[in-house]
C-alpha cells in the first residue's frame, strides 16, 4: 500500500512540474530526470541505428569477399579447356585382362627374373 502512495505523490509532483515552468526551483529534479531519461532513450536508439548500420556494413563486404573469391576460380568452360587427359596415361587396353597382367608381375618378382615377359611391354 505504501507504494502506491509514493507513485501517487510521484504522479502527482510529476503532472505539477509538468504545468510549472521549467525554470522552476521545486522542480529542478524532475526536469534532470527527464533529461536524462531522454538522453538515455535518444543515446540507445542511436546505438541501434549504428549497430544495424554496420552490420549491413559487414555483409556487404563478407559478400563482396565472396564474389571476389568466386571471380579466382575459372569458369566451366575454361576448366574445360585445360582439363587433364587422364585417358592417354592408361595404355592398358580395354580388353586385356588386368588381373592376369598384374599376377603374372607379381610371380616374376617372386622369382626375381627382373625381365618382362615377351609380347608384353
Amino acid at each position: 500500500m505504501e507504494t502506491i502512495r509514493q507513485l501517487e505523490a510521484l504522479w502527482a509532483y510529476a503532472s505539477r512540474c509538468a504545468q510549472l515552468p521549467a525554470h522552476a526551483p521545486a522542480c529542478d529534479s524532475f526536469w534532470n530526470a527527464a533529461g536524462i531519461v531522454a538522453a538515455v532513450v535518444f543515446g540507445l536508439a542511436v546505438l541501434y541505428i549504428v549497430r544495424r548500420i554496420v552490420r549491413n556494413l559487414l555483409a556487404v563486404r563478407a559478400a563482396r569477399m565472396r564474389e571476389l573469391e568466386e571471380a579466382r576460380i575459372a569458369d566451366p568452360i575454361t576448366l574445360a579447356k585445360y582439363k587433364a587427359e587422364t585417358d592417354k596415361y592408361l595404355d592398358v587396353p580395354a580388353d586385356e585382362d588386368v588381373q592376369k597382367r598384374i599376377r603374372d608381375a607379381l610371380d616374376e618378382r617372386r622369382l626375381g627374373t627382373g625381365r618382362k615377359r615377351e609380347g608384353v611391354e
